[in-house]
């Protein structure tokens, strides 16, 4: 419908366009797009995040708000009406625990580990998208050598200092079974300094 029409039909045709915004615009990181419940008419919310010069998330600043707009006003079904919202990032930490095989360096096995999983979370997470606690144990078994078995896995936030003010409450948006923590659609999920925020202890 899109190529058909040169419109913007769905929510999916109006995030591609955020992120195929011509760069002399400026650059959406990340972004998503939720239909407004409180409002009668077809006004939509597209929350939206940048990216600093250091790699890391950011609100995007007013120029890059209005270059987005006038962007997509070009493709907006008519009747459509774009709010463009700060979205929210979050960081977090990863802690496990697991038990070693003995015949391996125990602290070439820890920096392995954390290399595997710096680097599977290099990126920040999409909108929305949850983090799987599941995904962890299943990288630290498989992927690193020297590992017999993974015991637990927390994930923590990071909230002070350097990292994102956003606040969010990790208990409740877990899964009963501990497997899963959920994402607003609003929110992205941040690993953002691998180094400090990847601590594991082996037995």
């Amino acid at each position: 419908a899109f190529s058909a029409q040169n419109r913007a039909v769905t929510a999916s045709d109006y995030i591609n366009l955020a992120y195929r915004m011509p760069s002399n615009y400026g650059k959406i990181k990340r972004c998503n797009i939720l239909r407004d419940e409180d409002s009668l008419r077809r006004n939509l919310n597209l929350y939206v995040l940048a990216e600093n010069e250091n790699g890391f998330l950011t609100e995007a600043n007013n120029t890059l708000k209005q270059n987005l707009k006038m962007w997509l006003n070009n493709y907006k079904m008519i009747h459509d009406t774009i709010d463009i919202m700060d979205g929210k990032v979050i960081n977090f930490a990863i802690e496990f625990h697991a038990i070693a095989n003995p015949e391996f360096n125990k602290a070439q096995v820890l920096l392995q580990a954390q290399s595997v999983l710096a680097s599977h979370y290099s990126q920040p997470m999409f909108m929305g998208e949850p983090i799987y606690i599941t995904d962890v144990y299943n990288l630290l078994n498989k992927e690193v050598r020297g590992i017999i078995d993974v015991k637990s896995v927390k994930i923590s936030p990071r909230s002070s200092g350097a990292y994102s003010r956003s606040s969010f409450d990790f208990n409740v948006q877990t899964s009963a079974d501990g497997r899963i923590l959920y994402s607003p659609d609003n929110v992205c999920f941040e690993l953002k300094y691998p180094n400090r925020d990847i601590k594991g202890t082996l037995e």
